[in-house]
C-alpha cells in the first residue's frame, strides 16, 4: 500500500510540476516571436469608451478625469458611462463632471433594475457611435500615452481587440498583494506569447478594445464580459491579442479573505470559459488554436486537481511512511520551497486551490457576475 501511495505522488508531483515547466518554457519562447502584423503607430481613430459602474462613488470623477488627461484627440473621444442602477451618488458625480467638462462627449447610459456588468454594457454599446468601442472598469486608471501605444495594433485587418496587462499600485503592501503581482508577471508572460502565437482570450477588465465589427454584443454567458467577449472576436476569425510593454493600474485587496473572495469570481468566470472552449472543441467549431487551449485546460481545469489528488498523496505517504526517508524528503522539499520560493509556492498553492473550488461552482451551475444580484426583498 505505501509503495503504491508513494508511487502515485511522483507521478502526480511529474505530471503538476511538468504542465507548468512545459508551458512556461513554450511561452517564453513564443514571446520572443516577431508579430507580423501591420502596426501604423500614427492610427488615432475615433473611438467610443465604455465605463461600467455600480455604486462608483468614490472612482468615477478620478476616471473620467483620468481620460480627459489621455494624450489623445479629445474630439476623437466618445464616453459612454453604462450605469447598472447604482445606489450610492455615482450618477450624480458623473453628471456635475458633465457639466463642468463640456468639451468632452459624455452620455450616461443606465436603468433603475440592476442586471449585471455585462448586460448594462450591452443596453451602453447601441449607443456608442464610433468603429472601435473600450471598455475600462471605473476603479482603474490609464497611463497617458496607453491609447497611442495599443490602438495602433488595431490597424491590422487579422486583429479584432486589443488589451494590455494590469499592475497593482498597491503591490507591495502587504504580502497578499507581492503574491498577486508574482502571479501577475507569469500571468502576462502567458498572455503575451499566445497572442504571438495567434491568440489569447485572457483579457483585463482595465482596458478592453474592441472592433465593434468582430463581435455583436458582450459576453453574458459566462459572466466574463472581457474575456468571453474577446472568445467571441476570435470565433469571429480576427485575433485578439495583449499588447507588450502596456498597462493599465488598479488596485487589489490587501486581507487574504477578500484577495480570496475576488480569485474566486474570476476563477469561476474563466472556468465558464475554459467549459464554452471544450463545448466547441468538441463540436469541432473552436477557431483558437489547439496548443493553446489544451494547455490552458491543464493549467486551470486539470492541475488543480492534481494538486488536490497531491495533497491527498502527500498525507497518506507521510502516515503510512512516517519515519522513512521518503517521508523526509517531502518535509525537506516543502521546508525548502517555503523559505526559498515562499511567495511562488503559496501563491501557486492558493491559486489552484481556488481553481479547484471554482471548478466545483462551475459543475453545481454557479456563475458570478462582475457585481454581485441584489438580494430580494421580502415584506
Amino acid at each position: 500500500m505505501a509503495e503504491l501511495i508513494v508511487s502515485l505522488f511522483f507521478l502526480l508531483f511529474a505530471l503538476f510540476v511538468g504542465v507548468y515547466g512545459i508551458y512556461y518554457v513554450c511561452v517564453r519562447i513564443w514571446a520572443k516571436k516577431p508579430w507580423g502584423l501591420v502596426i501604423d503607430e500614427n492610427f488615432q481613430p475615433k473611438i467610443s469608451i465604455l465605463i461600467p459602474v455600480h455604486d462608483e462613488e468614490g472612482t468615477i470623477v478620478d476616471k473620467l478625469t483620468n481620460i480627459r488627461s489621455m494624450k489623445y484627440p479629445v474630439e476623437n473621444i466618445e464616453i459612454i458611462v453604462a450605469d447598472d442602477g447604482s445606489c450610492d451618488h455615482t450618477l450624480q458625480k458623473a453628471e456635475n463632471f458633465v457639466k463642468l467638462n463640456p468639451e468632452l462627449k459624455i452620455r450616461i447610459v443606465g436603468p433603475d433594475e440592476r442586471a449585471g456588468k455585462s448586460v448594462a454594457l450591452n443596453r451602453a454599446l447601441p449607443f456608442s457611435t464610433n468603429d472601435i468601442v473600450i471598455v475600462s472598469d471605473a476603479d482603474t486608471q490609464w497611463p497617458e500615452d496607453l491609447l497611442q501605444k495599443t490602438l495602433p495594433y488595431l490597424v491590422d485587418s487579422k486583429v479584432g481587440a486589443v488589451t494590455c496587462g494590469g499592475v497593482n499600485r498597491n503591490m507591495g503592501e502587504t504580502w497578499v498583494t507581492k503574491g498577486e503581482d508574482t502571479y501577475l508577471h507569469l500571468t502576462n508572460l502567458i498572455r503575451l506569447g499566445e497572442s504571438k502565437l495567434y491568440s489569447t482570450i485572457r483579457f483585463e477588465g482595465g482596458f478592453c478594445a474592441f472592433k465593434k465589427k468582430a463581435f455583436d454584443e458582450f459576453d453574458a454567458e459566462t459572466g466574463s464580459d472581457d474575456s468571453g467577449t474577446a472568445l467571441e472576436v476570435v470565433q469571429r476569425g480576427y485575433r485578439a491579442i495583449m499588447v507588450p510593454d502596456t498597462v493599465f493600474y488598479t488596485t487589489f485587496p490587501t486581507v487574504f479573505t477578500q484577495k480570496l473572495k475576488t480569485k474566486a469570481r474570476r476563477a469561476t468566470q474563466l472556468m465558464s470559459l475554459w467549459v464554452k472552449c471544450s463545448k466547441l472543441l468538441f463540436k469541432r467549431q473552436l477557431l483558437l488554436p489547439k496548443k493553446i487551449l489544451i494547455p490552458e485546460i491543464l493549467l486551470f481545469v486539470f492541475n488543480p486537481v492534481i494538486l488536490v489528488g497531491l495533497m491527498a498523496t502527500t498525507a497518506s505517504a507521510i502516515l503510512f511512511t512516517t519515519y522513512s526517508l521518503f517521508t523526509a524528503g517531502i518535509l525537506l522539499l516543502i521546508g525548502c520551497l517555503f523559505v526559498f520560493a515562499r511567495r511562488t509556492f503559496i501563491e501557486v498553492f492558493v491559486d489552484n486551490l481556488v481553481l479547484f473550488y471554482a471548478l466545483l461552482s462551475v459543475m453545481r451551475g454557479r456563475r458570478y457576475t462582475a457585481w454581485e444580484k441584489p438580494q430580494t426583498k421580502t415584506s
